[in-house]
């Protein structure tokens, strides 16, 4: 049972970034609508190799590409 809840742990922060993807508008990709699409089957990928390590790679590629990219600065 705890592995089952540690591959959950796993999987919950590549489902949010591609839920987070999938609700972005265009203009938050620097590249528009091709770019968002390139970023929904990246973390497809990232959904599916999660468990092993490399899809929070990815996750973490595109909290910086696109997430903190439009977050505005503090003052």
């Amino acid at each position: 049972m705890r592995w089952v809840v540690l591959l959950l742990g796993l999987e919950f922060p590549a489902l949010l970034a591609l839920l987070d993807c999938t609700n972005r508008p265009d203009e938050h990709f620097a590249g528009g609508a091709p770019d968002k699409k390139g970023w929904a089957r990246w973390l497809l990928i990232g959904v599916a190799t999660a468990w092993i390590g490399i899809g929070d790679g990815i996750v973490l590629g595109y909290y910086y590409a696109v997430v903190r990219r439009n977050t505005p600065a503090r003052p």
